[in-house]
């Protein structure tokens, strides 16, 4: 059962962002907690030197940069990779099996950030038929504020329920450290902390039954709390940690490759892959 677990959740690390009061309808029942939001990238510990290729601190300039009007209305998908496809898949929030051969311009961006960092990347001359690093780029930039994620533990328990108390301490292939999981598995929380010289340094959260498609959403808490958009990593050779970006770190470990014939999907709850893998 310990090894069962010891790839949950691919991890990421502390960092700050602006605050919003948001709720849902009066009649929902979702208490009122402070969330992710769009307008203010989020920040956190030094994305080291050189900076992950996954962070472009210009994304924002190059997505407004793109003429969206000019993109066709309707563009064809079918030659892409399943690899591609299936980044598109989960960025839209459609299940893999259920992603055609063409989308439509306006639905695109009717998803809002992510329907336009999906547009922006198919909007190339490149071969592949999909600029995939500009992809992975505005991915960091705008999952955690798009999927609206509490920006803090207590508001993610406020929401989600409480995290379980009882754990079990694994070592992790993926962080070649300790782990502490806690699962609840009745509520579709999955959560992982990554302990380094005894303290949790990293709250990895995976939700199995947040997505209308079906697949696996990523959550990472920093050292004190608070929502972050990236994740530390030691290296083999004693070096300084690794620091890579979120989701899409999480998403290399929890691919499916078989999700569907022509489309790859992001819902392996336990990974069998990692740096320190037995």
């Amino acid at each position: 059962m310990r090894r069962l677990f010891v790839f949950l959740v691919c991890g990421l690390t502390a960092i700050h962002c602006s605050t919003e009061k948001t709720s849902a309808p009066v009649d929902s029942g979702e208490p009122l907690v402070d969330r992710a939001r769009c307008d203010v990238p989020l920040s956190g510990v030094d994305w080291g030197v050189p900076a992950v290729s996954d962070f472009n601190p210009d994304i924002d300039v190059i997505l407004d940069g793109v003429d969206y009007d000019s993109i066709a209305s309707e563009l064809d998908i079918s030659a892409l990779a399943a690899f591609y496809r299936g980044g598109i898949a989960f960025a839209l929030e459609i299940s893999p099996g259920a992603l055609g051969d063409t989308l439509l311009k306006q639905e695109v961006l009717e998803r809002g950030h992510l329907g336009r960092v999906v547009l922006a990347s198919l909007d190339t001359d490149d071969e592949t038929g999909m600029d995939y690093l500009l992809f992975r780029q505005g991915l960091q930039r705008y999952y955690n504020c798009s999927r609206g994620f509490p920006l803090s533990l207590d508001g993610f328990e406020r929401v989600y329920g409480a995290i379980p108390d009882e754990y079990t301490d694994v070592n992790s292939a993926a962080k070649c450290a300790t782990r502490r999981l806690r699962l609840s598995p009745s509520t579709g929380v999955f959560v992982a902390e990554s302990l380094w010289e005894n303290e949790v340094r990293e709250t990895e959260i995976l939700l199995t039954d947040n997505r209308t498609d079906g697949q696996l959403d990523f959550l990472v808490y920093g050292v004190d709390g608070v929502l972050t958009d990236r994740s530390q990593f030691p290296t083999l050779g004693g070096g300084p940690h690794l620091v890579t970006s979120a989701p899409y770190t999480c998403m290399t470990c929890h691919l499916n490759s078989s999700a569907s014939d022509t489309t790859w999907g992001y819902d392996l709850l336990v990974p069998t892959t990692g740096p320190c893998a037995e």
